[in-house]
């Protein structure tokens, strides 16, 4: 992670190299219950555009795409064809201005846009007029944009009323490296525009490994997608839960255990210890196809490697040390659950894809098709997950 204002060269190699790799109480999990899976692309929509675009919402109802052009800052609206609805630019001065870059944008019900950005949230319509522009819920120490662009801001409805979830990265309060930052800092907030009403949601659980172990990894950025029924998965890096909330209710539903095999590694060190300590394996993405959630298991390579190789060059990308240890430390795994309990390991088998998956509640998802040569095109891919008939059982 870093500040947003700061070079993300790293990130983009280490991406780079992924993309090669292909309360409630749980379920016990057992041989005869864990099956194998697979993904199948099973529809896909074409946009005539040379610039490199990036996928950033999927309205169900509309069958519209909100997408970022990554070239000229621009945002779109695309249609099931792949027909451009919209097209405005919300980084240039003018009325619609919200900024020179933003955190992540979403639909606002079928009607609007909203946009995480510096310090406020703004309201669109869907021609892209700004309606409203709303303070952050709560004062922040900084902001950070986070590696994998995990979902920022997202829309809901309940009761007929539409709301917006919206993660605050850095909230003021006690210094992050610390327990007290881990018991009390909450980086959700429920927002409700009509209102002004704004809540702390999906605070972290008082099982959780960050207020449990009592030493510092990492400072526990939640990571969240969109379910059915106004409930939303979540899941942190280090933590070996996943958590399945009711936001209306700002209620647990479940906490659902990984794999031992796929649980996070890392090692820690004291609260208010200066650096930072090594962490093997972490939980990198969530995904969620209405019933079930994907949830995305990385590989890392260690801090300390990465110091060292840092004492030789100045860009990793540049230094075949770090490639060897990408090749050996970097691994991808995908883990599918629902509500109750953990259902089976995914196989990638969509192809290369971008990092982004975009979640659906109609029981599939979203991804954008990744080319290694330059296309006058882009495409989106829908996706569903299903048993791979196959497999041996596991």
């Amino acid at each position: 992670m870093k500040l947003r204002s700061q070079a993300f060269s790293i990130f983009s190699f280490l991406l780079l190299v992924l993309l090669t790799v292909s309360c409630g109480t749980s379920k016990e999990v057992t041989d005869d219950n864990v099956k194998s899976y697979i993904t199948q692309v099973v529809d896909s929509v074409m946009v005539d555009r040379l610039s490199t675009l990036q996928l950033l919402d999927y309205n169900v109802d509309t069958k519209e795409f909100l997408v970022g052009d990554q070239q000229t800052n621009e945002v779109l609206i695309v249609n099931e064809n792949g027909d451009l609805v919209l097209q405005f630019n919300p980084h240039v001065e003018s009325p619609a201005y919200v900024g020179d870059y933003d955190f992540g944008w979403s639909f606002y019900g079928n009607d609007g846009l909203v946009c995480h950005s510096h310090y406020y949230l703004y309201q669109f319509d869907k021609k892209g007029n700004k309606l409203a522009k709303i303070p952050y819920p709560v004062e922040a120490r900084s902001i950070w944009w986070l590696d994998r662009d995990p979902t920022m801001v997202d829309s809901y409805t309940i009761n007929g009323s539409t709301e917006v979830l919206a993660f605050i990265t850095e909230p003021a309060g006690p210094p992050y490296n610390s327990q007290a930052f881990q018991d009390s800092t909450v980086m959700l907030y429920r927002m409700n525009f009509e209102t002004g009403e704004a809540t702390p949601v999906m605070e972290k659980q008082p099982e959780s490994v960050y207020r449990t172990l009592g030493k510092f990894v990492d400072r526990g950025f939640p990571y969240v997608t969109k379910m059915k029924n106004d409930r939303f998965a979540q899941v942190y890096s280090i933590d070996s839960m996943l958590y399945i909330f009711d936001v209306a209710n700002n209620s647990l539903v479940n906490a659902i255990p990984l794999p031992k095999a796929f649980q996070p590694e890392y090692e820690t060190i004291e609260f208010g210890e200066k650096g930072e300590p090594d962490i093997f394996r972490i939980n990198s993405y969530v995904v969620s196809t209405g019933d079930n959630i994907m949830v995305s298991v990385m590989g890392k390579v260690p801090e300390s490697i990465i110091r060292e190789i840092y004492k030789k060059v100045d860009m990793l990308s540049e230094s075949q040390d770090y490639k060897d240890a990408v090749k050996k430390y970097i691994t991808n795994n995908h883990l599918l659950f629902d509500e109750n309990r953990f259902l089976g390991e995914m196989k990638w088998t969509a192809g290369n894809v971008g990092y982004q998956k975009i979640s659906s509640p109609d029981g599939y998802f979203w991804v954008q098709r990744r080319y290694d040569d330059e296309r006058d095109y882009q495409t989106f891919l829908k996706v569903k997950i299903v048993e791979d008939s196959n497999s041996e059982k596991p």
